[in-house]
This record gives C-alpha cells, sequence and structure tokens, in this order.
C-alpha cells in the first residue's frame, strides 16, 4: 500500500477496478475506454510499473468479503438446511517467463517432449446452489488436488454438505469432515476400496459400513474430540445410462430423509463447478493472460475468480422476465425453466464496476438498470437433452457465435 500513497492517476482503487472489468484488448486500448475524459491516460509502461506494485491478494480478501456479506445478510440457497459446496480442480497453461520460477514448474508434453510450458494447478471449493467462489487455490503443477483441496479445509463450516469426485476420497479427509461436523458426498473409485468392491458385488442398493481409522491418522483423534476411531459411512448404489455401477459414500446415514434417489441427485449438482471452469476458461479466457510476470499471472486469475462471485451475488434472486410473452411457447422450450444468461451477466457486471469508477453516487440507479438488463436475456435449460461428446484430438476448436468470449 505503500506505493499507492503518493496522488496518481492509477491510486490502488482505480487500479484494482481496471483489473476487474479490463478485457482482453491491448492495455492501451482498455486505458482509453475506462479513464475517458482525461486529459492525459496512462501509458501501458505506467499501467505495467503500478501493476508490479500491487499484491494479487487483494482480490482473494475482495472475494472473502464479498461471500460474508452475503452469506450473513441474504437468504442463500440451500439444500434440506445444508449449503452445498463442491470441490474440483484443474490446470492452467502459463505464459513463459522466468519469475514463474518462485512458484511454478515446467513441464514437457507431447509425443517427443521437446517444448516446455509453465504449468499451474488450480482448485475451486464452490457453491454449487448459489454460484459463489468460496476459496480458489493456484499452485505449482507439482501439486496434487488432495494437497489443494485441504488449503480449502478452513473455508468449510459445519453445516456444510461438500462433493467430491473420484480420486478425494480418503480416511483422513473424511475424518476431517466429520470431525468439523461437516457432511459428505464422495463418488467412489473402484478397485481401491475393498469396501467398494464388495459392495459392488453384492445386491445391496445400499449399507452402512463401518471404517477402521488408520494409525496415520489417529492424530485427528486429539484434534477432535468427539471423533472415535471408526468411521460410519453410507454406501449407495447406482446404475448409469451405460450400464456402468458408480457407488457414492455419504455421512448422510438416515433413510427415511435422505433416500437413496436423493444422494444420487445431489451428486449432480456437482456439474455447478465444471460449469464454474467454463465460464472462468472460455467465457473469460484466463488462460489468456495480460501479463508474463509471476505477478500478473495471480492477479489476472484471482480477479476474474472474483469476478464470478461477484455477478453470482448481484443476480442473486433476479428472477427472469420477459415481455410480450406469446402465449403458445414453441414447443422445445414449453417444459424447460428459464434462466438467465451467466455469460451476459458478466459483461454486465464489468460494465457496472467501469459507472462505478464514473460516478459511484448513481450507484442505486445503475443497480436497477443492471437488474432491468439481466433480466430480459434468458435461456432455457437443457434439460432431457443428450448430446454426444465429440473429442477431437489435435485440433483448434472454433466457437460459433454464441460461444464468443466477453
Amino acid at each position: 500500500m505503500i506505493s499507492f500513497v503518493r496522488k496518481r492517476i492509477l491510486r490502488f482503487d482505480v487500479l484494482v477496478l481496471f483489473i476487474l472489468q479490463k478485457t482482453n484488448q491491448s492495455y492501451q486500448v482498455c486505458l482509453d475506454e475506462f479513464l475517458t475524459g482525461l486529459s492525459k491516460i496512462p501509458t501501458k509502461g505506467s499501467l505495467s510499473t503500478a501493476r508490479s506494485q500491487l499484491c494479487y491478494k487483494v482480490f482473494k480478501r475482495l472475494n472473502l468479503l464479498i461471500n460474508n456479506i452475503f452469506y450473513t445478510k441474504s437468504s442463500y440457497h440451500k439444500w434440506k438446511g445444508m449449503r452445498i459446496l463442491a470441490v474440483d480442480g484443474s490446470t492452467l497453461k502459463l505464459p513463459n517467463h522466468n519469475s514463474l520460477n518462485n512458484k511454478f514448474s515446467k513441464h514437457y508434453f507431447g509425443a517427443k517432449a521437446n517444448v516446455g510450458h509453465w504449468m499451474s494447478r488450480i482448485s475451486y471449493l464452490y457453491d454449487v446452489l448459489n454460484g459463489t467462489v468460496i476459496d480458489a487455490q493456484m499452485e505449482s503443477f507439482d501439486t496434487s488436488e488432495a494437497t489443494l483441496c485441504k488449503a480449502h479445509l478452513p473455508f468449510i463450516k459445519k453445516g456444510d454438505l461438500v462433493i467430491f469426485d473420484r480420486y478425494y476420497a480418503s480416511y483422513e479427509l473424511m475424518g476431517i469432515l466429520m470431525g468439523k461436523g461437516v457432511e459428505f458426498l464422495f463418488r467412489m473409485r473402484k478397485k481401491s476400496w475393498k469396501c467398494v468392491d464388495e459392495f459392488i458385488a453384492s445386491e445391496e442398493k445400499e449399507k452402512i459400513v463401518t471404517l477402521q481409522l488408520p494409525k496415520k491418522c489417529t492424530y485427528l483423534l486429539r484434534t477432535y474430540v468427539h471423533l472415535t476411531d471408526t468411521l460410519t459411512i453410507r454406501l449407495v448404489k447406482k446404475k448409469n445410462r451405460k450400464g456402468d455401477i458408480q457407488v457414492f459414500a455419504t455421512s448422510l446415514l438416515d433413510t427415511d430423509k435422505y433416500p437413496a434417489k436423493s444422494i444420487t441427485n445431489l451428486y449432480k449438482k456437482r456439474w455447478g463447478i465444471e460449469e464454474a471452469y467454463k465460464l472462468i476458461k472460455s467465457r473469460l479466457e484466463v488462460a489468456d493472460f495480460s501479463g508474463k510476470t509471476l505477478q500478473a499471472v495471480q492477479q489476472d486469475f484471482y480477479a476474474k475468480t472474483m469476478l464470478l462471485s461477484l455477478s453470482a451475488v448481484l443476480s442473486f434472486k433476479v428472477n427472469p422476465k420477459v415481455k410480450g410473452l406469446p402465449s403458445r411457447k414453441k414447443k422445445e422450450t414449453r417444459d424447460r425453466k428459464m434462466m438467465l444468461n451467466r455469460t451476459y451477466i458478466i459483461y454486465r457486471t464489468k460494465k457496472l464496476i467501469e459507472q462505478l469508477h464514473h460516478n459511484i453516487e448513481t450507484l442505486d440507479n445503475m443497480l436497477d438498470v443492471f437488474i432491468t438488463k439481466i433480466q430480459s436475456k434468458i435461456e432455457y435449460s437443457r434439460k432431457g437433452q443428450s448430446v454426444p461428446r465429440k473429442i477431437k484430438k489435435g485440433i483448434n476448436t472454433l466457437h460459433v457465435m454464441s460461444y464468443k468470449v466477453i
């Protein structure tokens, strides 16, 4: 903050707002549009110098502040009284710069593996019902998703329910969640858990099993005094469309309150975190970094992550509204639910941030315009649609107009 004490055009608040709303156009074009009306526009060199003094953690703190306000001031969506969170990881290809060596690692891919790329592994703790990113982590590609998951644990609270994909389940993680009073739902791997393989071989559709806590995890008994050396979980079996058997493990033992069907349907909500990655990668093009340095890379990732949370909070409880809707809908949309266009919401959120810089006194009016505009931009759910996935290796994907970036 000492670097921003002097009076200058690119002061701290201006720089933060600029990074949040900037597009993937050139620095100078973005500066001209954001600082329109000023007699003197800073150069792109001045912007680079200012960004080098800004810690990326400001965006993590702002994201935390947004979530704290949202979860304390609003009646957010829950499932049977619980906040539904999901954890999943992904990867990002980074630009080529020597400063990345301080945090990330270079890896070689391809047939001959003669071209190295700086890579990172990212992970989200995501609220699938409300669309907010509770916590984000960005570390070296060498870091496992399980390690990044542990970094999310301080942000999980008693009364939450966390959904995990395969490869996350472990005695330690189950013990920690039970010790914190957190419910969980894992999709289990085959040939990795004896109890799972025995359950698949049986005719049972669900089963209560008791697991013995390994010696290496007994330290949890000192951390969580009410935790015992045995873990009681419930296994639920489901056969998918291809005929493959899927097994889920959950801490929800009450079969009357949580029937097997509700457990398998709950796991489907994990797809929300995949949609979040699609938004930040395809719509916001997070991998198209606006700088090559370590500082710029981290600023872009956490700023765009914060933008996901902010847009979700601003559009919370805004219902789709169509003027002059025909009495008879088209056959293909008749039975589908109307939804807000999330891509357009993010676009309008960036425009709102740009307007805040010029005239924050009219915030109420700007929010009214924001709500009116996003209400009219609707799309229909794709419930019931099933399109086979086309995998084309070695071919760059070309997106049609409806799939363009913001």
